[in-house]
């Protein structure tokens, strides 16, 4: 069966208030930290595909 998709219309709001900036060092270490994190989860995500993937 075939589907087709002539228009596809998204609606989003924007907050136009300004956010308040952090001190560069601060911004730069959260960075740091939240990439850690992330890496860390796909991480976490890939050995736990690897251990299904044995299981099979």
């Amino acid at each position: 069966m075939t589907i087709e998709v002539r228009q596809l219309l998204i609606k989003s709001q924007v907050n136009t208030a300004p956010a308040s900036p952090l001190p560069a060092g601060l911004n730069d270490q959260h960075r740091e930290q939240v990439k850690d994190e992330i890496l860390a989860e796909c991480k976490a995500w890939l050995a736990q595909k690897l251990v299904d993937a044995r299981e099979r």
